[in-house]
């Protein structure tokens, strides 16, 4: 746009000079020289100040692995949820607890740590593949980070047990590491979700 204009301002004061006859003309009046270079290095010049993100290129197994990361992402509410409440059924009724709430509680836990395995599994490969790529960078490591947190909070509960029945009483570090990873876990997950 301003070549154009620039253009027609010097096409009309070479017109309005070639009317006039020659002796009228002052000598020091000249049509002014527009040099088009200077606008094209400006424009250039302000093109090539800005930064540009790196391009990533990702492998087709990322999309694969991120859609089994995010189905299993929505999967690990229910298993938190049924794990929490057969726990807390076992805990404030010990012997009297339900059948269902005895039989359900392991298989809701190992469920909860597959998943929660996979999970850490398919998040750290992406997370390694997807390293050279800034955008969201600081949400992914912070995402991953508490997921770590959480995933080390759910070892020590898989690992340690409750022990109620062999020490008579109730194991308070069982519970309290297992809703705090499962709030960690939330926490991590609500990052990702919302933007």
């Amino acid at each position: 746009m301003i070549t154009i204009t620039g253009l027609m301002l010097q096409s009309a004061v070479v017109l309005a000079a070639l009317d006039r006859p020659a002796e009228s003309q002052p000598r020091h009046l000249a049509a002014p020289r527009w040099e088009l270079a200077r606008f094209y290095d400006a424009a250039l010049q302000d093109t090539t100040k800005r930064k540009r993100a790196p391009m990533v290129e990702y492998s087709e197994v990322y999309g694969t692995r991120l859609r089994i990361h995010r189905v299993l992402s929505y999967a690990m509410i229910p298993l938190f949820i049924g794990s929490a409440y057969t726990g807390f059924q076992l805990r404030n009724k010990r012997d009297e607890a339900p059948q269902w709430t005895r039989d359900l509680h392991g298989p809701l836990a190992a469920g909860t740590a597959i998943v929660f395995g996979m999970n850490t599994l398919t998040g750290v490969w992406n997370l390694w593949e997807g390293r050279k790529d800034p955008v969201d960078r600081k949400k992914k490591l912070i995402h991953s980070g508490l997921f770590l947190i959480a995933a080390a909070g759910f070892t020590y509960v898989t690992a340690a047990g409750d022990n109620i029945h062999e020490s008579g009483r109730s194991n308070p570090w069982h519970r309290n590491i297992a809703l705090g990873s499962m709030g960690i876990s939330l926490v991590s997950w609500s990052i990702m979700m919302f933007k």
